[in-house]
């Protein structure tokens, strides 16, 4: 693994471990799930955004397993660890599928950690719009009520929003010349990390090490990747090759208004946030295959990856459509967190990169 790629994920552990520091003095952390809600709005609540699974380890897993038939998608059951242990003060609990539904409405036998429901309109427009802000305007009231803020500062709201998005337009120009473990983990830091620090990190960690050449460059899209689930960027780096993702975990968790907004309010980061939405979840999801079009023509991607977590129709369900859509040969990975499944997966990277044409 190269150098820059362990760093990374020392950072992010440490970054983790002062995070439960902070949480210890006093400050409140509040966890979303999906990239749909604006991290910026809880940031204006003076509460502290979290993205979770923070991790996939065995030890979530197992406990996991013990709640849930085997056949759950591997992505609800990182989740289902997570909220049992003590990952933030509360949960926005976002519906972005029937298991999330399902697992958010019954969190309260398993859980101490308080959720707030929320629905993920999965068609896009003006009403939907007016139906989801309506929404997140009711969860700011409800933390409000309930000790968690003391009332909504735009000023707060406008700092965490362009400091993410001045580290995350910095991390863009350089995606193609970063290890890909390392490129993984630093979008895993937007996670858990101040953005406000976060570009000077970044620059530090990448001073620290000499420049990455690639001998080729994949883009990643698909299912969330969570910190732990690493078989792919590590498969691909291992090959000297480059891995950018575009998925919701990826850049596409940062909405693509470069734009400085007019105002910080709730309504106006809703906004940016649902409209920028390229989910394949969304209907009509023609968006997503413009948006992974145009992501193929700006890097010059030898290949296209499509990582569906086993169990999630959302996007294996696509896989024809992705297969003849797009004009660079498509690898459409069905996966899970387990050892066997890493192997297998290893194989199928390999044996991909190995019929790639020009590299």
């Amino acid at each position: 693994m190269h150098p820059l790629s362990s760093a990374v994920q020392e950072l992010y552990l440490k970054e983790l471990s002062h995070l439960n520091s902070l949480r210890k003095t006093g400050l409140n952390t509040g966890a979303v799930v999906c990239r749909a809600f604006p991290p910026a709005v809880l940031a204006g609540l003076g509460i502290r955004p979290v993205r979770i699974p923070v991790d996939v380890s065995v030890e979530k897993r197992d406990t996991a397993g013990n709640l849930v038939r085997q056949d759950v998608c591997p992505l609800v059951q990182g989740l289902l660890g997570d909220i049992q242990s003590d990952c933030s003060d509360f949960i926005v609990g976002m519906h972005t599928c029937d298991m999330t539904r399902r697992l958010f409405q019954e969190s309260d036998r398993f859980s101490r950690i308080p959720v707030h429901q929320i629905q993920l309109p999965a068609t896009k427009g003006d009403a939907s719009l007016r139906f989801f802000t309506s929404q997140v305007d009711r969860i700011c009231r409800d933390l409000a009520t309930n000790g968690f803020s003391s009332g909504y500062n735009s000023s707060a709201a406008e700092d965490w929003y362009c400091s993410t998005m001045e580290a995350a337009s910095f991390l863009r120009l350089k995606a193609d010349t970063i290890p890909p473990v390392a490129l993984q983990y630093i979008l895993h830091l937007f996670r858990i990390a101040d953005p406000a620090t976060l570009k000077k990190k970044i620059e530090k960690l990448l001073d620290s090490t000499g420049p990455y050449e690639p001998e080729f460059t994949l883009l990643l899209t698909g299912s969330p990747v969570v910190p732990g689930d690493n078989i792919v960027a590590e498969t691909v780096e291992a090959m000297g090759g480059a891995l950018v993702p575009v998925n919701c975990t990826g850049f596409q968790m940062f909405p693509d208004k470069s734009d400085k907004p007019d105002d910080f309010s709730i309504a106006t980061l809703c906004r940016i946030y649902f409209e920028s939405m390229k989910c394949v979840r969304c209907r009509p999801n023609n968006e997503t295959f413009t948006h992974t079009a145009e992501e193929l023509r700006f890097t010059g991607a030898h290949g296209l990856i499509v990582k569906s977590l086993k169990f999630c129709d959302l996007w294996f369900t696509e896989k024809a459509r992705m297969k003849q859509a797009f004009k660079v040969p498509v690898l459409v990975l069905d996966t899970a967190f387990s050892r066997g499944e890493n192997e297998r997966t290893a194989v199928r990277v390999e044996s991909f990169v190995q019929s790639l044409e020009g590299i």
